[in-house]
């Protein structure tokens, strides 16, 4: 039992580790990060009230471990998207302060404070790295740093800023609209392959009920390799394709 608790404290603090950082980055409340610590430790507390193995205990521990460490990319993939949508009200803010009779600097400053949670994080970033002249190592994706670009290229203009602002306001919605339309595709084509798919093993089946598959093994699997390899080229061509706005 003694063991049990010893290992149990261990994985707790780990744990509490990892999700003080994920906390950290994605602005997560304090009252949340405690709810998540608090079911973390009631889980444990049922596994070791069971009088489980230390392997057993250890193999919880590490599965949850991996999971959270695959947690941040998936959450930051979805944020990313979300943070994408919210560029141009961001601008448009922006845009507003500008008719105001605000500088370029104030207006952002005041639209990435009216932003919350982990995307004003990011945007306080972009504005540091603004003020700075030096990109911030936590601006990392793509978006961002070609948003940063653009932010940086108006600020040194001083120049009709009104105009270009609203000019990478046309730019972001006309490629925010091209994903939808490009993500409808695609959406069409993964549910076509979701289709086909149920068919063919349906058809597959059928096959194997009426004719046996040891008799038939060679064609089967042939039409099993033929078939998977192209939902591979379907799939693979599609995510290499480069899409021009």
């Amino acid at each position: 039992m003694l063991m049990l608790f010893s290992i149990s404290m261990l994985g707790q603090m780990l744990v509490h580790r990892i999700l003080s950082v994920i906390a950290q980055e994605f602005a997560i409340s304090q009252h949340t990060l405690r709810s998540l610590m608090i079911f973390n430790v009631l889980l444990t507390s049922v596994l070791v009230s069971f009088h489980s193995s230390p392997v057993a205990l250890w193999l919880f521990i590490g599965i949850l471990l991996i999971s959270l460490k695959f947690f941040s990319p998936i959450l930051r993939f979805f944020l990313m998207r979300r943070l994408s949508s919210a560029l141009i009200p961001m601008l448009d803010s922006v845009i507003l302060g500008l008719q105001s009779g605000k500088s370029f600097r104030i207006s952002l400053q005041a639209a990435i404070e009216n932003q919350n949670g982990w995307r004003r994080n990011q945007m306080r970033e972009i504005y540091n790295s603004l003020i700075t002249s030096e990109v911030s190592t936590s601006v990392k994706s793509a978006l961002l740093k070609d948003l940063l670009a653009e932010l940086a290229e108006i600020d040194r203009s001083q120049n009709r800023t009104i105009d270009q602002v609203r000019a990478l306001r046309r730019h972001l919605k006309l490629q925010e609209n091209f994903r939808r339309r490009s993500g409808q595709v695609t959406q069409q084509i993964k549910m076509q392959a979701i289709i086909v798919t149920a068919l063919y093993f349906a058809l597959l089946s059928f096959v194997i009920a009426q004719f046996g598959f040891f008799e038939h093994r060679k064609l089967i699997l042939a039409s099993v390799l033929i078939f998977f390899t192209g939902l591979f080229w379907i799939f693979n061509v599609g995510r290499r394709m480069k899409w021009k706005v």
